[in-house]
């Protein structure tokens, strides 16, 4: 909303300056109160959604079988993480990310 072009136009209609004022800051005001309202409903609806079991955003990718013996080669420097990736038809960052997940999950079954 153009509040300039507002004030113009409530200028126009109401000749008095003052009550052009008041009614501005009444619209706006109110349209506040509904962003508000909106955003509130907005962020009900996901916790609904959220609690009855749905899930937003993208699946991850299962971790293929195969992960752990190409996951040895690029620890032992045989293999790049680029062509790990690629034996896993996956992205390079994707891969990484598994080997990040792999190993945290391996220091905490050495701690327990």
């Amino acid at each position: 909303m153009n509040i300039e072009k507002l004030q113009q136009e409530v200028n126009d209609i109401i000749q008095d300056d003052e009550k052009a004022q008041l009614v501005i800051k009444a619209v706006l005001k109110n349209k506040k109160e509904e962003e508000e309202k909106r955003k509130e409903k907005i962020v009900n609806g996901i916790r609904a959604a959220q609690n009855k079991g749905i899930v937003f955003g993208r699946p991850k990718k299962k971790i293929p079988a195969q992960f752990d013996v190409i996951y040895e080669m690029y620890e032992n420097h045989r293999i790049s993480s680029r062509s790990a990736a690629k034996m896993l038809g996956v992205a390079q960052s994707t891969f990484l990310k598994w080997c990040n997940e792999y190993k945290c999950s391996e220091i905490s079954k050495t701690k327990l």
